[in-house]
């Protein structure tokens, strides 16, 4: 446990700060995996649900926080393809972008956006991308501290690179009969919980709120429980799920369709758990 806690420690220590009092709704999606239209495009079957909360989060004021694998960047080589594909999603994101309400985070699958030569390759758009943020929280609360979570997972974190070429080249393929990569935490239950168990044994030690992606299993336990919050990702086979942040209380939402009485489908917004004091 020591060298993840260090680990993370050293992600935080030159953090962007932002003051909730500049943002004072905030909604935190992660896990978004963008892809190229293709077959293995796992963003593309909640594309519609996606649209309409951000739709939602635009005309409510909410500061939008993407936590990390916005893109799939590892199965897919050219940002600018993806960008051309679902270019009604990120001309959304813009206007967020340009209003001051957009922090856009790498996790491992776009950690190509750590480099400062990354861009879109779009003049419109062409945010900043940060490693973690520290989200300043009134005295009476404790502050949250966000990262993409693949930190507390070394193969996913160090060794990267091979966990790239593994997916691109040999589990990509594979999938095409159904079999499912080991090597990611989001698929594997074990690898998961050992990364659920580092971010959580780093909170509870410092007593301190952090907030992740990367497992895409949402977590928010009840008030006076551990710190450890998890967006959950919006790549579910049966919707998305993301966190709200409102009055210095988190909620865990998840956006998926429902049925009227007459039969007509529409996209519908649950609170799964919440409000509860940060």
């Amino acid at each position: 446990m020591g060298y993840y806690e260090n680990h993370i420690d050293k992600v935080f220590k030159n953090s962007t700060v932002i003051n909730i009092s500049d943002h004072p709704k905030i909604v935190f999606f992660s896990d978004c995996h963008r892809g190229t239209g293709t077959w293995n495009d796992s963003f593309l079957n909640n594309k519609v649900l996606y649209q309409a909360a951000l739709n939602y989060y635009w005309q409510h004021d909410f500061t939008y926080v993407e936590v990390g694998d916005g893109d799939e960047l590892w199965e897919n080589r050219k940002i600018s393809r993806i960008h051309e594909i679902h270019s009604d999603i990120f001309s959304e994101l813009n206007k967020f972008y340009h209003n001051g309400r957009l922090y856009m985070l790498w996790g491992n699958h776009d950690k190509i956006k750590a480099k400062k030569s990354f861009s879109y390759e779009s003049r419109d758009f062409s945010p900043p991308y940060y490693q973690s943020i520290i989200i300043k929280m009134p005295y009476h609360t404790q502050d949250l501290y966000v990262l993409h979570g693949h930190q507390a997972d070394i193969f996913n974190d160090r060794l990267w690179p091979l966990a790239r070429w593994m997916v691109r080249y040999l589990w990509k393929p594979l999938e095409l009969i159904a079999l499912k990569d080991p090597t990611s935490a989001a698929r594997n239950y074990k690898k998961s919980k050992r990364v659920e168990k580092r971010l959580s044994g780093w909170s509870a030690k410092n007593n301190r709120n952090i907030m992740a992606g990367h497992t895409h299993r949402p977590a928010l336990p009840p008030e006076g429980e551990n710190g450890y919050f998890n967006t959950g990702s919006c790549v579910h086979p049966n919707g998305i799920t993301c966190i709200e942040l409102t009055n210095s209380h988190l909620s865990l939402i998840r956006w998926h369709m429902c049925v009227q009485e007459n039969n007509s489908l529409y996209v519908c917004r649950q609170i799964i758990y919440g409000p509860r004091l940060l």
